[in-house]
């Protein structure tokens, strides 16, 4: 009875399990370094940016200059510092250009290298999930990065954030160079 009341009440709340994310979610970013958003604030309380590129090595490469956090400030233009051990259930704290008087604090939630990599920090109120994708391809690399936005405050803190297309843009820009100068 107790649980019933409280789940009505978390409902009612808009506290519940959130919604499944839009269909668009699940399609892949045309690999051609532009920024893609998925918006359904509103009805799947959910915002998501993704931009995919082609990069000219093989995943193991791309993989080990991803997962270098202390490297990350020299050849990332995103990135205002990067500390801790990007590894199985490793935590990194990171500041970002976009806000750099914050730093955030996120868990390596997925590590299978060379082709999947998730950080995420937040909780059921506002939570960021960033996803590292690398597939091979005929002679290469097909890098895609996307961070869905969830949450019960989404739609009060969607206004307040910045525009993350041209980071992401850019941090695709940076990786590719970095891992192409080989």
């Amino acid at each position: 009875m107790i649980r019933a009341l409280v789940l009505t009440l978390l409902t009612a709340m808009g506290c519940a399990r959130p919604p499944a994310p839009p269909a668009a979610a699940a399609d892949p970013v045309p690999a051609d370094g532009s920024a893609r958003t998925v918006r359904s604030i509103e009805e799947h309380r959910f915002l998501q940016y993704g931009v995919a590129t082609h990069i000219d090595a093989p995943p193991d490469q791309v993989w080990a200059v991803l997962v270098d956090a202390t490297r990350y400030p020299e050849w990332n233009s995103t990135i205002v510092s990067l500390d801790g051990d990007i590894a199985a259930d490793g935590r990194i704290r990171l500041v970002s250009t976009l806000d750099p008087k914050r730093t955030f604090k996120l868990q390596i939630s997925t590590f299978e290298p060379p082709s999947s990599l998730v950080w995420e920090d937040g909780n059921a109120m506002f939570r960021g999930v960033r996803t590292f994708t690398l597939t091979p391809e005929d002679s290469g690399t097909r890098f895609e990065m996307k961070e869905a936005m969830t949450g019960t405050m989404l739609k009060m803190i969607a206004p307040k954030l910045p525009d993350f297309a041209p980071s992401f843009e850019a941090f695709a820009r940076d990786l590719k160079a970095e891992v192409e100068k080989g």
